[in-house]
């Protein structure tokens, strides 16, 4: 058998708090307990998400800060790329986002080289493949129906699903409610997700409107953040409607909460879900891409189409109210959950890795 990589760049073109850079922070760690020397380089000097500042707090990893594509230019972040593989010389280089494929087939060893998608606007994905398909990169996909979206676009790929850590314990709902300033008693449904278009924070907000006494908690920053507070004034709810901005401690906050709702357009697989499935907390979400050919409705969550506010609503006061739904979602989601560990998204990496490697 072909030894596992002694050494591996992970590649993100731009830092910032989002699921993608969430995830290689998990990577990171899991790699790094495999005694992988593991090495992180993002675009720019936005924040970075926990998973990825407590890898490299603690010496596991190290972060390489490259110029910001979007704002020096994606030449300058291609040739900075090119300088720190030279000097590493990692086994191998993984890149995170289909569009930093072209790039880093320039800048690396195109044979040690993988890319994961973890979603793409659906605008965007004719485009970027026809680039893509061009390089012959090897392209992993973060979930299955992403996979089958890709391929149907000409791209061959593997599946290498998400996976989180066990759940931390929940956040205190007395306290969390004093300093949110919501009633404790009230049902807590959070979203923890960007307040961006692709989110659809607005569906979320309507949706809320019609689920009495419930209270949303939008878990995240964004440029939504005042269009979703208009939203609440507008429809007499800015009272159980709170947006926090992001928190280090929002897994916690998410296992206090009675329902975890996603209200995307679109997704890859979203690791706030499986982070939902293993606190415990019932999803309710929208049948998106990324989300309605991934978890089975009225199985591992209640959907309802993309935008459809009633449709959510009807869903999120049948898991508030019905007891039986809420333990049969709860049942499903770690199931779910189970699939989802840090340890076998780890060893799925590791297998691609040695497959490259075995080339």
């Amino acid at each position: 058998m072909t030894d596992a990589p002694s050494r591996v760049l992970l590649v993100l073109s731009e830092a910032g708090t989002g699921g993608m850079q969430a995830m290689v922070g998990l990577l990171a760690h899991g790699l790094a307990a495999a005694d992988v020397e593991v090495h992180l380089a993002a675009g720019g000097t936005a924040d970075l998400p926990a998973e990825v500042m407590g890898v490299v707090d603690s010496g596991a990893a190290t972060l390489h800060q490259l110029p910001s594509p979007r704002r020096a230019g994606l030449l300058r972040w291609t040739s900075g790329v090119a300088r720190l593989a030279s000097a590493l010389r990692p086994d191998i280089v993984h890149g995170h986002g289909l569009r930093t494929t072209w790039p880093l087939a320039v800048a690396t060893d195109r044979r040690r080289l993988l890319v994961t998608c973890h979603g793409l606007p659906p605008a965007d994905l004719e485009r970027t493949a026809r680039l893509v398909r061009r390089t012959r990169i090897p392209i992993a996909a973060v979930g299955p129906g992403l996979a089958a979206t890709l391929q149907a676009a000409g791209l061959d790929c593997m599946v290498i699903e998400n996976g989180v850590r066990a759940a931390p314990a929940p956040h205190d709902r007395r306290l969390l409610a004093h300093e949110l300033g919501i009633d404790p008693s009230a049902p807590l449904v959070v979203q923890a997700a960007r307040l961006s278009p692709q989110k659809d924070p607005l569906t979320a907000v309507a949706a809320i409107s019609d689920v009495p006494d419930a209270t949303l908690l939008l878990l995240g920053g964004g440029p939504l953040v005042d269009d979703a507070e208009a939203a609440a004034r507008r429809l007499g709810i800015e009272a159980r409607v709170i947006v926090s901005g992001w928190r280090s401690d929002a897994r916690s906050i998410l296992g206090a909460a009675d329902v975890a709702l996603l209200s995307s357009r679109w997704e890859g697989q979203p690791l706030v879900l499986v982070e939902a499935a293993a606190a415990g907390v019932p999803i309710v979400a929208t049948a998106c891409p990324g989300v309605g050919d991934w978890l089975a409705d009225g199985r591992e969550a209640l959907l309802a189409p993309a935008g459809d506010a009633p449709g959510l609503a009807r869903a999120l006061r049948r898991v508030i109210e019905v007891e039986e739904v809420r333990g049969s979602l709860v049942d499903a989601g770690r199931q779910l959950a189970g699939r989802h560990t840090l340890e076998r998204m780890t060893t799925r990496h590791l297998e691609a890795y040695q497959s490259l490697l075995a080339r």
